[in-house]
């Protein structure tokens, strides 16, 4: 096979340009993360003498299960072969005589010698192959471990395994994201302890909320745009990874940030098959209307040459929506990918997703107090008028100016439907388009030397109609991304000492008596270019949920007026950034501006960043990370934004909204030394600094953003111990951590600034335990103390409606008055501090098996007056499955106790908090759906 070469001068000059050290010497190092090593060649085409990384998701037939009848040499019965710890030498045995080599069987390898030094083109010695025959992988689900300790993962950069990784990682493979039938960020509750559930006030809800922080999506490393706050981005596609990495904690730094995270998911999508074709079809159907189907396909184009995958994805209905009265979800995703691997030294993957989603989402019940949570009792009654200050009453329906609120004619408490849906008028929906295309290319230099550029091309398209009764609209006619990042992979050793006598290559007892201490380094260093284009319209800023009366249908006249220009720059108002203004080319729908949310923006990204792996010895390593953004911003109110709102604004006292043209340079870093007592544990401190920004509706930045907007100071100490034992069949995690850093709070528009700064302290446990082929085990808890620091600030956090309902009408109060709570800290609310989950499979040799699996949250107060709470709850949940050579079969029960539990509006730190007295969401009761798949 042809090589790609590069002269040595060349070669001479990339080295020069990431290190002054010396001529690397030192076997290679694969490319991290790269989706071409999940599409490797089958496991005849292997080098034994390189071990793979146990649990890859296309592992070489000495890490897959043993056929019936046989197992690999040196491993019990139905296990699977334990690989040593990476970095480790194999285990010597404890006591007893050595044992004779076991005799050749059909079943079990003959005995083989294995010559010093790597052979020419990669080639296998004489008589050596696979220690087992070939696995037949398109019949019954093939045998995936779900112990991580050597898992390799990418989620920091360069390939490590998950010991070795300074930071609290789950992997969440193919085999467990298909016993849960996972088709949401939610669903990632159930591996991941610290993620908070949620319908974030009838948002699309995009990321993960980790931590009760949004967590960030990345897809093969690239940064996925077009979200804030865990909301109103493209719906994830769960049906297109292979598996999911998830970290706690703040972003990689050679990822780039988005925005102040409480972890990231790194979405490995599916890959080409070079070994033969291969593929399924499933449906699923259940309760509720679910109803969706999957075709996925691949297999060589051209012999170990170009292989492809095809997936398509389609939804007519799913449970967790259609539940919910007006609610539902349709989707229609394809996904196809191709590898090339032009020369023996050159990789191309490629992958290219197009989703169309159209979905009415889920608000659940306004007026959350103590009797509906605990009895399941609504409080009735009607609006009266709406207050303008000083306290005039204004009778009928109107829109109450900031600080006001509006008057009810309160009736008696009655029961209502769990199903009941604020949004379930026929006129509220939501429309995405999005499109994808990613390209990652691997060049292998040298066995020391590679060069990786990964660049994604995102498209996104919106709209987001929730008129009634919330009065709000989000558009986004069309956005555009690209990031592109250049990488630099090396890795030397560096000698330390003198050498007691030359040694030469022939003189094997010269390098012995010199023991020379070496250093070993491994390097990242490059180069991250990102342009993002985009115009977005977000409004309006009055929702008074809590004047509507749920036990009577809503009418598409059943919303918060409009204030027009005339009305906002009058008493009481006297503001003309409240102002509703009609979006171009959206008929029926309006937004503001000033509210740092609505923006026409274009920037550009440029970020240098530089990783360095240094391993002293076998027991002691440092990772050190750094990375500069700088940013350059061009700003301006979106088209269709009169000029006389600004113009107007300095004689009301408000400042002006102009364009912004800014460019800003943040910092990050990271700093992670490791120490390995033993070949089995890890101890690991992490520190990380960095800076993140305010985003916009759609992850751009909005004009008038004051400087502190885009330097954000956020924090990590995290410290943490990872235990591999019982030969690679158990893995304990444990971390313990203090995360600081900034989110600025919904604000009025045109009205004051408002940041405060979170803290969260907490410990995590994450385990795997898996004896055998048979039987896995995974399980977590995490217990997180987080608090809202306002104290000394000017103001507190915005609040829709700062009391429970009951409180209201107990005390003649007005709803939804929207104003600032007191300057004070406060604890995360909608916010649970005990995090647990629980999963466990058993597969019978004849193919039945039955997963089991639970989640519980602790209680938590849904308010700052911390009087409102949510019990303890938990979901117990299971799966019965067949799975044959050909087809499979599953029934899914969730909530099999049927238990009668509520999520509030939004979790801790997310900007929907403050109308958590606004929204609340009845859960899911016993339902179950069933697929079948067929395998080919």
């Amino acid at each position: 096979m042809p090589t790609l070469r590069l002269s040595p001068g060349a070669i001479l000059a990339l080295l020069l340009l990431v290190v002054g050290f010396p001529t690397p010497v030192l076997s290679a190092e694969s490319g991290p993360g790269s989706p071409s090593e999940a599409a490797a060649p089958p496991a005849e085409a292997t080098q034994p003498e390189a071990a793979p990384m146990p649990g890859s998701a296309q592992a070489p037939a000495e890490s897959s299960p043993s056929p019936p009848g046989g197992t690999p040499e040196g491993t019990q019965e139905g296990e699977p072969a334990a690989a040593p710890p990476s970095g480790a030498a194999p285990e010597a045995p404890t006591s007893g005589p050595e044992a004779p080599p076991a005799a050749a069987t059909p079943e079990t390898a003959p005995p083989i010698t294995i010559p010093q030094g790597p052979l020419p083109g990669g080639e296998l010695p004489a008589g050596l192959g696979p220690v087992l025959g070939e696995v037949d992988v398109s019949g019954a689900t093939p045998y995936e471990t779900v112990v991580p300790a050597e898992e390799p993962v990418g989620v920091l950069g360069p390939e490590m395994s998950v010991m070795e990784t300074p930071r609290t990682v789950q992997v969440v493979n193919k085999e467990e994201i298909q016993t849960i039938n996972a088709q949401s960020v939610n669903d990632l509750a159930a591996f991941v302890p610290g993620i908070n559930p949620t319908q974030m006030t009838g948002s699309p809800v995009s990321e993960p909320v980790i931590r009760g922080l949004p967590g960030t999506a990345y897809r093969n490393g690239m940064l996925v745009g077009f979200s804030q706050s865990a909301q109103w981005g493209p719906l994830m596609n769960m049906n297109a990874y292979d598996n999911l990495d998830v970290v706690t904690g703040p972003v990689s730094i050679v990822f780039g940030p988005q925005e102040m995270a409480g972890g990231f998911a790194n979405e490995v999508t599916k890959q080409p098959y070079f070994d033969k074709f291969r593929g399924t079809a499933s449906y699923t159907g259940g309760m509720y209307d679910t109803n969706f189907w999957n075709i996925d396909i691949g297999g060589p184009i051209i012999k170990d040459k170009l292989a492809y995958r095809a997936d398509y994805f389609g939804q007519d209905g799913y449970a967790p929506y259609n539940y919910y009265d007006g609610a539902y979800l349709q989707r229609q995703c394809a996904l196809f990918a191709l590898s090339a691997k032009p020369y023996d030294n050159l990789s191309i993957d490629f992958n290219t997703e197009f989703d169309v989603n159209h979905l009415n989402t889920v608000a659940g019940l306004n007026r959350p107090d103590q009797a509906l949570i605990s009895d399941g009792l609504y409080q009735t009654g009607s609006l009266v008028g709406w207050y303008g200050p000083p306290g005039v009453l204004h009778p009928g329906l109107g829109t109450a100016p900031p600080g006001a609120g509006y008057a009810m004619d309160w009736g008696p408490q009655e029961p209502i439907s769990r199903r009941s849906n604020l949004f379930a008028n026929s006129e509220n929906s939501t429309q995405q388009l999005y499109y994808v295309a990613q390209a990652i290319e691997t060049l292998k230099i040298d066995d020391n030397l590679s060069l990786v550029n990964n660049s994604m091309f995102e498209y996104f398209s919106t709209y987001i109609d929730q008129a009634i009764p919330s009065t709000f609209w989000a558009e986004l006619p069309a956005g555009y991304d690209f990031d592109d990042r250049l990488e630099i992979r090396a890795s030397f050793d560096t000698p330390i000492g003198k050498s007691k006598k030359p040694a030469t290559a022939f003189d094997q007892t010269a390098e012995e008596e010199t023991s020379t201490w070496k250093f070993h380094h491994a390097i990242d260093a490059g180069l991250e270019f990102r342009f993002f284009s985009d115009t977005e319209y977000s409004g309006a800023w009055h929702s008074p949920i809590n004047i509507w009366n749920m036990t009577q249908p809503l009418t598409s006249r059943d919303y918060s007026p409009l204030i027009p220009y005339s009305t906002a720059i009058s008493a009481p108002y006297s503001n003309p950034y409240l102002t509703d203004i009609p979006v171009p080319g959206y008929p029926g729908a309006y937004y503001n501006v000033f509210n740092y949310l609505s923006t026409s923006d274009t920037f550009y990204e440029l970020s240098p960043f530089y990783q360095h792996k240094l391993d002293f010895t076998d027991q002691w390593s440092l990772l050190l990370s750094a990375r500069m953004n700088a940013y350059f911003i061009q700003a301006s109110p979106p088209p269709g934004t009169p000029s006389d709102l600004s113009a107007i604004a300095p004689s009301l006292g408000l400042p002006s909204l102009t364009p912004t043209s800014m460019s800003m340079v943040q910092p990050e870093v990271s700093i992670s030394p490791s120490y390995k007592p033993f070949p089995w544990m890890t101890n690991y401190f992490t520190f990380f600094y960095g800076q993140t920004t305010l985003l916009s509706q759609f992850g751009s930045f909005a004009p008038s953003y004051p400087s502190s907007y885009y330097h954000q100071n956020n924090f990590l100490y995290e410290l943490g111990t990872k235990l591999n034992l019982l030969h690679d069949r158990l893995f304990l995690g444990f971390s313990a951590y203090m995360q600081s850093g900034y989110i600025p709070a919904q604000v009025i528009p045109g009205g004051p600034i408002a940041t405060a700064q979170a803290d969260i302290s907490g410990i995590q446990l994450n385990g795997s335990y898996q004896p055998n082929r048979n039987f896995w085990l995974n399980f977590g808890y995490a217990y997180i103390a987080a608090q809202e620091q306002w104290a000394g600030l000017s103001q507190g956090p915005l609040a829709e409606q700062p009391y429970s309902t009951s409180v209201a009408r107990q005390y003649s109060l007005p709803v939804d008055p929207m104003l600032n709570m007191a300057a004070a800290n406060y604890q995360f609310i909608g916010f649970p501090t005990n995090y647990g989950n629980l999963m466990a499979t058993y597969k019978l040799d004849n193919g039945f098996g039955i997963s089991l699996w639970g989640i519980t949250e602790s209680g938590n107060y849904i308010f700052y007056t911390y009087s409102t709470r949510i019990p303890t709850w938990y979901t117990l949940n299971a799966r019965i499955f067949y799975a044959a050579k050909r087809w499979e079969a599953s029934l899914y029960i969730y909530n099999v106790t049927n238990e009668q539990y509520w999520l509030p509006g939004a979790p801790g730190f997310s900007n929907a908090r403050y109308l958590n007295y606004d929204y609340i969401v009845a859960q899911l009761p016993f339902w179950i759906q069933g697929t079948v798949q067929i395998n080919f």
